[in-house]
């Protein structure tokens, strides 16, 4: 791996740390979300991290495709597209991620629009529980394939 790859891995290894944290944030949320009691922070904050989650997936895509993939998406659906970058990558370079991978993505995408686009009183913690309740597994799956993805580089 060149030094290049190598300041790009401790990069996506600070982001995955921080995404770790907001993952256990969240948990600790989830534990005390019941859905019968009104609690006016609570859904904010659990929203905040779901968002926060998406982003930090976010930031190290943009971190791959700027330093490996050579390229940026921009424009109105950039977010859209980084994700298909990561499964669909330019010639001669290797997808982060599988298809399932990035299906399971687009929920959480689809969120954190809404999210940044509409007000903290509307988010819903019943529906945002079963994106909460996925995570673990989706994240366990999304190390894995960055991992396979440094092992190949």
């Amino acid at each position: 791996m060149n030094k290049g790859y190598k300041e790009l891995r401790e990069d996506v290894l600070d982001e995955q740390r921080a995404i770790e944290e907001t993952l256990e944030r969240l948990r600790k949320l989830r534990k005390q979300f019941d859905p019968r009691i009104k609690n006016y922070s609570t859904e904010p904050a659990m929203g905040t991290y779901l968002m926060n989650f998406y982003n930090g997936i976010e930031n190290i895509l943009k971190r791959i495709s700027k330093t490996y993939y050579g390229t940026m998406p921009k424009g109105g659906s950039w977010h859209k597209e980084l994700l298909g970058l990561s499964f669909h990558p330019p010639n001669g370079k290797m997808a982060v991620f599988d298809q399932e991978i990035i299906a399971r993505l687009h929920p959480y995408r689809n969120f954190r629009h809404r999210f940044v686009s509409g007000y903290g009183f509307q988010l819903k913690g019943e529906k945002m529980l079963e994106l909460i309740d996925d995570l673990q597994a989706l994240w366990a799956d999304i190390k894995r394939s960055i991992e396979e993805f440094w092992d190949k580089l």
